[in-house]
């Protein structure tokens, strides 16, 4: 089984800490390489800069609060929302964006990012995004699983994940 590291991405928001997750053998992570595929890419940039906003700019401020619907992806969850009441309260620009940047929101406080995709097919789990929803899917299970075996915890604040066994090592599921 490959392991990986999970990982800060973003930690500067009033509410919100982001971490991703960065396969062993990979010197980006998940998000990084997502955000590297698009960003150049003059058919995607507006939808990426608008994710990231979304993610770096609101959500990292607010909170990851369940109102503001992240797209249920069985284990995982998708970014961004689909709900017009919630792209109408964060004022999002392209709600029918093409993009999907795949996720776990742990809780208000924290949300882990995955990679994602170009979605070019009714079910995440075709298309372009195929491979990034089997991955967030488990991500997310080994997450929880660590969760449950107390391999990780939350710190009290609720927006730092530790290892167990010594909180200055890097996590590794």
């Amino acid at each position: 089984m490959n392991t990986f590291a999970l990982e800060i991405f973003d930690d500067e928001g009033k509410k919100c800490t982001f971490y991703t997750v960065r396969w062993d053998d990979s010197e980006l992570s998940e998000t990084d390489k997502f955000i590297e595929k698009y960003e150049n890419d003059e058919n995607f940039e507006q939808y990426l800069d608008e994710l990231l906003s979304l993610i770096l700019d609101k959500i990292a401020n607010i909170g990851a609060s369940s109102h503001l619907k992240f797209r249920f992806e069985n284990s995982a969850e998708a970014l961004p929302p689909n709900e017009r009441r919630t792209v109408s309260l964060l004022n999002i620009k392209y709600p029918n964006s093409p993009l999907r940047l795949y996720c776990l929101r742990w809780s208000e406080n924290l949300v882990i990012l995955f990679g994602g995709g170009e979605k070019t097919s009714a079910k995440a789990q075709d298309g372009n995004t195929s491979s990034a929803f089997r991955n967030a899917n488990e991500f997310a299970k080994r997450i929880f699983e660590a969760m449950r075996e107390g391999e990780i915890y939350v710190s009290t604040d609720g927006r730092t994940f530790y290892n167990s066994y010594d909180e200055d090592e890097q996590i590794i599921l």
